[in-house]
């Protein structure tokens, strides 16, 4: 089989790589995140293999070989996984292998850019080596650079150094009793870096072990995730267990099924021409008690993701109904609906009519029996999702990005001109603040767009507008959350760490690019830089002119988009509808705050069109009706420091760039 030429940029990697040989003293520490285009607002994904712990003076002296079964194609053409026989290695001294190994991650993430992806799997005292088609690369994607464990480590005392890689790897160790949350629980996740610190200060925190709990209790499980280390969370699982897992499609944008190790299946969905991004971060867990947990972490299935950075995972169990649901069910929860609907976006139908062929006993037989078969009654939060795709009509647009954040956000009763709230503050505006890892392209227009969602507005009062007299709207109060160069240098990691968040030196240079907006991202468990996505909205006393409107310096009156106050007295005095009430809430999910995670709203209030260029889901969160108690909430929720500290642009300060 021929394969394509090698460019400059791979053969710089594999030179570099060839120099390494002479000095073994750092690990490499590569993988791929998301990044927005300037030309089209894609977030592009720049990944890399972790590289695990060395294993000091082994060397695997026998190989076996296995075959699983042909590929399942359920949309696509099927699949085959083959064998590769893998030669013997003599032993040698722990620094030939480690650079035996570094030479094998580079060879397999090129390996990658043509479709293949080598898998070992630990098993019995036994190693296969099991080459299987993975999702395709962008070719422009390049790796993180090296990352030195040693970088910066002098600044945090001995949290640097909490936990020891001679034993038992970080993200598996488990508390001594499992936690079942039938109330949903918020946790940043654990972190190699600041584990004595959380220990003495009392952090509760989530581990994937922890969430994933005891693997022989678990007969499926459904994950999903942008960035996948296969062999890592094989570990997590009983090697019995059906697993169901959703990855990012080929560049073709194909949606597929197929086999890629017994009793596991991947599943990708359809992109249309390839572009965009699966970049759902979900975990369905059905155990043999019959409990189903739901987590959605921020984090990627890879070993990084859950060690050297910060990240955030919600969860919540959910019970099964003692008599399933029969026949159609009219009453399902939003929760349930909602969830069914990602899961048939994610192309979990077909997948499951694969697994169902060897595993004919499943929990789950179809999406649909989710809100027949489990009780969602005590899901408080609303499921936000963005599946990509073109969407026409409310009936449509209601369910995908911001506008399905709008809908939430009224229906938590946390939208401008909620009643109650008018009474306690007369005039109100909602202030916004985005933290994420990626930075995208942001019109004067998309700004409003989605602060105007994010305030429960509905679009028809400014879909009719024009661009031009959008654009020229003042900015709304948003606060943009991303790393300032200082706070990236002197992070416990240095730079080196800071190759999972993504602001290009273009963007950031930009004539028009609203940098009074950037305030830095700093975590509250001390110099750790954050891969957490969450965005918090809260109500607070108007500062700025009337709500609707504002007087330019030349005098000329411009309107700003505001609520309608429609309320009138209902007639019928015995009726009293309980209007839900919140001060504020907060978001926590897989979406950056770009374009491309959001949507871009377009068409006339008659007939909207939403156009999605990825596939996220998250959670919404309602705070309290009490702005102080909500406060409250909020700077025990968040991951960052507040206030955040605005960017002084004056004194040179700026986005931590990739060079």
């Amino acid at each position: 089989m021929d394969h394509p030429e090698i460019d400059p940029e791979d053969a710089q990697i594999a030179a570099a790589i060839a120099a390494s040989l002479e000095s073994f003293q750092e690990r490499v520490t590569r993988r791929y995140d998301e990044t927005d285009t300037e030309e089209d607002d894609e977030e592009g994904a720049f990944q890399a293999d972790l590289q695990k712990a060395i294993e000091a003076s082994k060397a695997e002296a026998s190989t076996s070989q296995s075959k699983p079964k042909a590929g399942f194609t359920g949309n696509s053409r099927a699949s085959n996984v083959d064998e590769i026989q893998n030669m013997p290695s003599p032993p040698s001294n722990p620094a030939t292998d480690f650079l035996r190994q570094r030479a094998q991650l580079e060879k397999e993430r090129l390996a990658r850019g043509r479709g293949i992806v080598n898998v070992e799997i630990k098993e019995s005292g036994k190693k296969r080596s099991i080459s299987a088609s993975e999702s395709g690369e962008d070719d422009n994607d390049r790796p993180m650079k090296r990352l030195s464990h040693k970088s910066n480590a002098g600044r945090q005392g001995s949290d640097t150094t909490s936990t020891s890689y001679s034993r038992k790897p970080f993200s598996e160790v488990k508390r001594a009793t499992e936690e079942v949350f039938f109330t949903h629980e918020l946790r940043q996740t654990a972190n190699r870096l600041t584990n004595e610190s959380d220990i003495r200060n009392g952090v509760k925190t989530f581990r994937i072990s922890e969430i994933i709990g005891d693997k022989e209790a678990i007969t499926f499980a459904i994950l999903s995730s942008y960035s996948t280390d296969i062999s890592w969370v094989y570990s997590f699982f009983s090697s019995e267990t059906p697993v169901i897992l959703v990855n990012q499609p080929r560049d073709n944008g194909d949606a597929e099924v197929k086999n890629i190790l017994p009793n596991w299946v991947m599943t990708m969905p359809f992109l249309r021409a390839g572009r965009g991004a699966m970049h759902v971060k979900l975990m369905l867990l059905f155990y043999k008690s019959g409990r189903l947990r739901i987590a959605i972490p921020t984090a990627n299935l890879i070993d990084y993701d859950w060690r050297d950075i910060e990240n955030t995972a919600w969860v919540q169990d959910f019970p099964p109904l003692n008599r399933p649901i029969i026949g159609k069910d009219g009453n399902a929860s939003s929760f349930a609906s909602t969830l069914q609907m990602v899961l048939t976006k994610l192309n979990i139908p077909n997948a499951l009519g694969a697994m169902l062929i060897d595993h004919p006993n499943l929990p789950l037989q179809s999406v649909d029996m989710l809100s027949k078969g489990w009780s969602f009654s005590k899901a408080t939060v609303k499921l936000i999702p963005s599946m990509a795709g073109k969407y026409e009509g409310w009936h449509q647009v209601l369910r995908q990005g911001h506008t399905a954040l709008m809908k939430a956000i009224i229906d938590i009763g946390a939208h401008a001109g909620q009643t109650k709230r008018k009474a306690r503050i007369s005039e109100s505006e909602l202030v916004v603040e985005c933290q994420g890892s990626s930075i995208g392209t942001y019109s004067p227009q998309w700004l409003q767009e989605i602060h105007s969602s994010c305030s429960g507005i509905s679009p028809e009062k400014w879909l009719d507008k024009s661009k031009a007299s959008r654009a020229k709207l003042p900015t709304p109060p948003i606060r943009i959350l991303f790393p300032s160069l200082k706070t990236v240098t002197s992070s416990i990691l240095g730079t080196d760490g800071g190759g999972t968040m993504f602001c290009r030196e273009s963007q950031w240079n930009g004539a028009n690019f609203p940098r009074e907006l950037f305030h830095d991202s700093n975590s509250k468990r001390g110099g750790v830089l954050m891969h957490t996505k969450m965005i918090l909205g809260l109500w607070k006393p108007k500062s700025s002119p009337s709500i609707s409107s504002l007087v330019t310096s030349k005098g000329k009156q411009i309107d700003v988009w505001e609520e309608d106050d429609d309320t009138e007295e209902d007639e019928d005095e015995e009726i009293q509808e309980i209007e839900p009430n919140a001060a504020g809430w907060l978001y926590v999910g897989s979406h950056n705050f770009t374009p491309s995670a959001w949507g871009n709203l377009s068409g006339s209030s008659f007939t909207p069109i939403m156009n999605i260029t990825n596939y996220e889901l998250g959670v919404l969160i309602p705070l309290s009706e009490k702005p102080t108690v909500a406060e409250k909430q909020a700077n025990e929720l968040v991951s960052w420091i507040r206030p955040p500290r605005k960017y002084d642009l004056s004194k040179g300060d700026k986005a931590w760039c990739q060079s």
